[in-house]
């Protein structure tokens, strides 16, 4: 049984001071706990710009302004000041350089950046909706309603959410994704009508909760639970379509 996952196992995964099997307990615990995950989100996010603006090519800043990234610097390798500081350090020093960075080489906030994309698995997860509608129109595609998510999972790592007992599989297929293997599964969901329920491998840790996302064919409800990420797309309203999301997404 491995050792509990202490804050300050928490402060070492985000400066990168982990061994790789200590890592991967943390990310089980984080996996399990969406508010601390949301918390090391938010500090590799702010390691991360410090790091970019630290390597960007820039003029040299005012003396004044070097002087006070070297206070921060020294703050933040100080572990005990804890998350709450490396907070406050991490804006400090954006308030500090981002803007004068934006003006120079483009860094800091933009109004894309106000207003976040969905994830790009929610781009593969519209193509394979509309492949399985295509498949199902074609006469020489049959759809395969049986499938085994117990294999599916190990053969794919990708793992499956329980479905209702009143929603019918139409169809379930491995597809290529741009990060591995992806599963996308057709089913006739009652008051929703035809949907697609999307299962991919994603590039990085994260914690999504269920968010949704309106296309221009159809709605998507995507979400992410460490590495995996999955999106459940139809037509039908949007309450309806994130109230059945957020039901697969407490029974991952």
């Amino acid at each position: 049984m491995s050792d509990p996952i202490t804050e300050a196992d928490l402060l070492a995964y985000v400066d990168d001071q982990l061994d790789p099997a200590r890592r991967i307990e943390v990310e089980e615990h984080l996996a399990h706990d969406p508010e601390a995950a949301a918390r090391i989100m938010a500090d590799l996010k702010d390691r991360d710009s410090l790091r970019l603006l630290h390597a960007a090519s820039l003029p040299r800043p005012a003396e004044p302004m070097l002087v006070a990234a070297t206070r921060l610097e020294r703050a933040l390798a100080w572990q005990e000041v804890g998350l709450k500081l490396r907070r406050i350090a991490a804006v400090v020093t954006l308030i500090g350089f981002g803007w004068f960075a934006h003006g120079q080489v483009g860094l800091g906030v933009s109004d894309s950046e106000a207003s976040p994309k969905p994830p790009a698995f929610v781009e593969d997860a519209l193509h394979s909706h509309e492949t399985g509608l295509l498949r199902a129109r074609m006469v020489s595609q049959p759809e395969v309603e049986a499938y085994d998510p117990a294999e599916i999972l190990a053969e794919t790592g990708i793992r499956l959410p329980s479905l209702p007992e009143d929603w019918q599989i139409r169809d379930a297929q491995i597809f290529p994704s741009r990060y591995g293997h992806s599963i996308e599964i057709a089913i006739d969901a009652g008051d929703l009508g035809r949907v697609s329920l999307f299962a991919a491998q994603a590039p990085a840790f994260d914690v999504i909760t269920p968010t949704l996302a309106r296309l221009e064919r159809a709605a998507a409800v995507y979400w992410q639970t460490g590495q995996l990420a999955y999106a459940l797309t139809g037509t039908g309203s949007d309450k309806a379509l994130e109230r059945a999301a957020t039901r697969l997404a407490n029974k991952l």
